[in-house]
């Protein structure tokens, strides 16, 4: 098992490292305005979104007081193709022909524009004479179809059959860095009345977790910041050393995205056309991720304290995922 996990560990770091930095994506970010973000980052929310949510919980049972697990959660997360491009609208801006030197804008809408998981291609977006888009240049995206996420977490038994989640992840690429920080709660039913005086055969927990996802400059401004609150319905059973678990949850995610985005327009001040002004307009736009609702399929393996898991969560972006990891009580 150490063998299999040490060959998961180095493929998830060698993709990882093939795509491009994430300081590359915080320039592509604050590269857009704002009427264009919601397309452009939209497919981002969902992924994280769909990760971090990932892998919470693999069984229905809780620990015993202060018994705990600790696993290594490999998923594997597939972008749909409808995630790859989007259609946006485009400001373009030129001066007035007479002499207030009064800036005249008009929309552009433009099609088949790559997400941030579309293709490499920028878009030129484009005008007439000495008129400017806002921005003249959209950029690509990663070109990516799946995203594979390593993410560690530690499981707590407490009294009742109680049991706490804490998982944290930080990456630093070129200076940005990513953060993920979670929490949950689990609550195993059939260890408190009435369930706790039955001999049921399997296990019934209900659970929540509360998690934040950032992104941020070098200089540690955080210019993506990213909630999600889950609730999770979980049943078990253990059959010899397997164990089959079927869940089904909600989850909230939500994205505030705030930076500063530079862009030019005719210069309106002296009214030569060719001439350009440097405009900084601060952007700050909330989103909401698509996916709402989960249902999850998973089987454990056990081997005396190590453990075996693998789920398949059904969401809009569908997602695959490994747990490797020790277990005491």
């Amino acid at each position: 098992m150490k063998i299999i996990a040490s060959l998961i560990l180095c493929a998830l770091t060698s993709s990882l490292m093939a795509q491009e930095p994430a300081d590359d994506l915080i320039d592509r970010i604050v590269g857009i305005g704002e009427n264009l973000l919601a397309g452009y980052a939209q497919p981002l929310v969902n992924v994280f979104g769909t990760g971090i949510s990932t892998g919470l919980f693999h069984s229905a049972y809780s620990h015993d007081l202060l018994g705990f697990d600790f696993g290594i959660r490999l998923m594997y997360i597939n972008i749909p193709r409808s995630a790859r491009y989007f259609n946006g609208t485009v400001v373009v801006c030129s001066l007035a022909l007479d002499s207030t030197f009064q800036l005249v804008q008009y929309e552009m809408e433009v099609e088949s524009l790559s997400t941030i998981f579309g293709p490499w291609d920028t878009t030129v977006v484009p005008t007439q004479g000495y008129a400017v888009a806002i921005p003249p240049v959209i950029p690509g995206g990663f070109n990516i179809s799946n995203i594979p996420l390593a993410m560690p977490q530690l499981n707590i038994g407490l009294i009742f059959g109680s049991e706490i989640a804490i998982r944290y992840v930080p990456i630093t690429f070129e200076g940005a860095r990513i953060r993920f920080l979670g929490f949950g709660v689990k609550q195993q039913l059939n260890k408190l009345p009435p369930l706790s005086l039955a001999r049921l055969p399997f296990a019934i927990a209900v659970a929540g977790a509360y998690q934040r996802f950032t992104v941020e400059t070098a200089s540690r401004d955080v210019i993506v910041s990213s909630k999600a609150l889950n609730l999770q319905a979980i049943i078990s059973a253990k059959i010899g050393v397997f164990e089959p678990m079927l869940a089904f949850g909600t989850e909230n995610v939500t994205a505030d995205f705030d930076y500063t985005f530079e862009y030019e327009i005719p210069d309106t001040i002296d009214g030569i056309p060719f001439e350009r002004l440097t405009i900084q307009e601060e952007i700050s736009v909330h989103l909401k991720g698509h996916n709402r609702y989960r249902t999850v399929v998973g089987l454990t393996l056990h081997s005396g304290l190590l453990f075996m898991h693998y789920d398949y969560s059904i969401t809009p972006y569908s997602t695959h995922n490994i747990i490797l990891g020790f277990t005491w009580r």
